[in-house]
């Protein structure tokens, strides 16, 4: 072992003393200690003493070595940082030491009439100023935690402001830039495409056109999650109104599907506009992947008074075991979110969602949200600008 090793590991542990690391165990420690040492006094001055001396000694004497048991006790369950022990530990010694020096000084010149008195005096000056000093630097370290704590907070509400603003502009830049850019290269491939007739060159059309089209809903996926956590807190979105406003773009998309819905009048439930995103995503994964005939959803809406529990419901094939295993997780083939987002969304409002029943007649689909006051509390319902989606 190298001499610069070895003397590292020599200064740790007087290293721990100084930063007073061991503090809530000395200062206990010594609490028991003195309390022994007080009933040591009384076996060997019991002939000296009487009831009155015993409770007087116990209240004055006793009482504060059970305050410092109790006192370091505390502080190690306190949430007072450790590095600030050192501290608590210099006032409690110093404390002791200088009010015990005080004493013995007036002991030696104005002595008790007995020994048991002059000892007991010394114990309870020794006991009265730790625990003094204790006081002082608890309630010192706990005045210095607080102010540290409100300052991080403090600095932590900037941060969050300053990503909140960030998050606003990369919204607004995805929506009014790389989105209309987007959609704008789609049409002119699509017009493009219809005018004209060969067929390489409207093969490589279509192609700008379908990654156009799925660049768009990468950016709307993207925007989803932007949107979800835009505020610090969520609030308070009337999920009938959400439900309703996703059936209906579903119809207007997929006019061969039968869409079916039972309601609430209205029911409320934390969280905020990237509430749509979860039932999106998850209508148009039963509609997609339904080839049936005749392709059915059905949405029911069960409250109850601390959750709503929203299923979806198809007819459709059913979803194969291996594909079951990694419904819910980010595909690396195709950088559309779907059923990843509505799960990230979800768990962002600290609710779930996931797959209950599949099969050959269909799957089933649950998502259960915290329930919010009531409706009243939802803010307007804008789902139909183009802007909030």
């Amino acid at each position: 072992m190298s001499q610069d090793l070895s003397d590292q590991i020599s200064l740790e542990p007087s290293q721990s003393w100084l930063r007073g690391a061991h503090t809530p165990g000395i200062v206990l420690g010594s609490g028991v200690l003195s309390f022994a040492f007080l009933v040591g006094w009384w076996i060997a001055f019991a002939d000296s003493l009487d009831g009155i001396g015993i409770l007087l000694s116990f209240l004055f004497v006793g009482g504060p070595a059970l305050g410092l048991a109790w006192g370091g006790y505390r502080l190690e369950r306190s949430d007072i940082d450790a590095n600030r022990y050192g501290r608590i530990l210099k006032w409690y010694l110093g404390s002791g030491a200088i009010f015990l020096a005080i004493n013995l000084v007036t002991i030696v010149f104005s002595p008790w009439h007995n020994l048991a008195g002059n000892i007991s005096w010394a114990h309870f000056s020794l006991n009265a100023g730790a625990v003094g000093g204790f006081v002082v630097g608890y309630v010192e370290a706990s005045a210095i935690q607080r102010e540290v704590e409100v300052t991080a907070d403090t600095v932590r509400a900037e941060q969050l402001e300053d990503e909140r603003a960030l998050l606003m502009y990369l919204n607004d830049l995805l929506r009014h830039e790389v989105l209309n850019s987007s959609q704008i290269i789609g049409g002119h491939a699509s017009l493009l495409r219809e005018q004209y007739e060969d067929e390489r060159l409207r093969d490589r059309l279509e192609t700008i056109e379908g990654e156009s089209d799925d660049l768009v809903g990468v950016i709307e996926d993207v925007r989803a999650m932007l949107d979800a956590n835009r505020g610090a807190e969520t609030g308070s979105v009337d999920l009938t109104a959400v439900l309703e406003a996703q059936l209906a773009e579903c119809r207007a998309q997929f006019d061969d599907v039968v869409l079916e819905a039972t309601l609430p009048d209205a029911v409320a439930v934390r969280g905020n506009q990237g509430l749509q995103w979860i039932f999106s995503n998850l209508l148009e994964n039963a509609i997609e992947h339904n080839d049936g005939d005749a392709p059915r959803v059905r949405v029911t809406v069960d409250a109850a008074p601390e959750t709503v529990r929203v299923t979806i419901a198809d007819n459709g094939p059913g979803i194969s075991e291996a594909t079951r295993e990694s419904l819910f997780e980010r595909k690396s083939t195709n950088h559309g979110l779907g059923l990843y987002l509505s799960q990230i969304l979800a768990n962002r409002y600290d609710g779930t969602v996931g797959l209950t029943n599949t099969g050959p007649d269909g799957s089933v689909f649950v998502v259960t949200l915290p329930r919010a006051s009531s409706p009243a509390d939802a803010p307007e319902s804008n789902y139909g600008d183009p802007d909030s989606s």
